[in-house]
């Protein structure tokens, strides 16, 4: 009796570490998500000037061929799909989905413990990521290339740019009439540089190639994992060229903001999740017999502080 109550202490001593992990990933995840909103609804961009002759911003303004919806379906639910997917099939074909962790008290599938493990890593640089590129957009405040269609500015002295005095002027006192825009989109197209969609996707996309060069085999064809990953690179690469297209970006508004993004996957998927930087370990119980719990003290050391446990199902 004294050695089950015990037990019983222990593990209520374990989850309340555990809790107090999960309470400080997101303390931390929510500390990050606080710049984003001060960007977005408090603070205003730098107020750049301009020459009115300046032809890289006198572009018609047109709509998004990728939108804000499909580019969060590109970040979100297509990682999601492609991690759970190659995370069910490599235990599935290891004769291991039944292999469970004990966590508050219940048994938890390993892959599916796998699948947050790797989801928090790539939130975490995606917050990150997003961070910087907000940084510099509010920073340096740089003009859309249809700022002038947008904005319609409007000098002090009443006139507009289309007057002839103001051909090669340098203005910095000026006011947006927009007619026909909203607020916001006067307010977006001073949010040039760099790229969002372009950081964003290319984060995402070398973020799943360098996790499916690591999980991904399939031996009924050689090319599948390289077709594969083509084909996510290819998904980025028209999302950034789709930017300059549209009139949305500057070709070097592009170009920083894919290397931004896949600086930000690199450094996530290497340096952080440590787990791409050690050999994927094979099916050591596929000619064993099947067991119903494991023990994981060599995975468990690599998995983030809340799904850190010493109790096994």
């Amino acid at each position: 009796m004294q050695t089950t109550t015990m037990k019983d202490q222990q593990i209520s001593s374990e989850d309340r570490r555990l809790i107090h992990r999960i309470l400080l990933d997101f303390i931390i995840l929510t500390l990050l998500c606080m710049p984003l909103i001060i960007c977005e609804y408090i603070i205003e961009p730098f107020r750049r000037g301009f020459f009115c002759s300046d032809e890289t911003i006198r572009y018609p303004f047109r709509d998004n061929t990728i939108t804000l919806i499909m580019l969060a379906l590109f970040v979100t639910l297509l990682p999601a799909i492609i991690v759970i997917t190659v995370e069910y099939t490599h235990y599935y074909r290891c004769g291991r989905t039944k292999d469970t962790l004990l966590l508050f008290g219940r048994n938890v599938p390993v892959w599916i413990v796998e699948f947050f493990k790797h989801a928090s890593y790539y939130l975490f640089g995606a917050l990150l990521t997003f961070n910087a590129t907000e940084l510099g957009k509010f920073t340096i405040g740089r003009l859309r290339p249809h700022f002038i269609s947008v904005c319609q500015p409007q000098l002090a002295d009443g006139s507009t740019c289309d007057a002839p005095q103001n051909l090669y002027r340098y203005v910095e006192d000026y006011s947006c009439a927009g007619v026909g825009y909203t607020r916001d989109d006067v307010r977006q197209a001073r949010l040039s540089f760099p790229s969002g969609h372009s950081s964003l996707s290319f984060y995402a996309m070398i973020f799943l190639i360098i996790y499916l060069q690591y999980k991904f085999t399939w031996r009924g064809s050689r090319f599948s994992r390289y077709f594969l990953q083509f084909s996510l690179l290819m998904l980025a690469w028209f999302t950034a060229l789709s930017r300059v297209i549209d009139n949305w970006h500057h070709w070097s508004d592009v170009l920083c903001g894919s290397l931004l993004g896949i600086l930000g996957a690199v450094i996530t998927a290497i340096f952080i999740n440590k787990d791409f930087r050690t050999p994927l370990l094979q099916c050591l119980n596929a000619n064993l017999p099947h067991q119903n719990s494991t023990n994981l003290k060599d995975s468990m050391a690599t998995l983030p502080s809340f799904t850190q446990r010493h109790e096994v199902a």
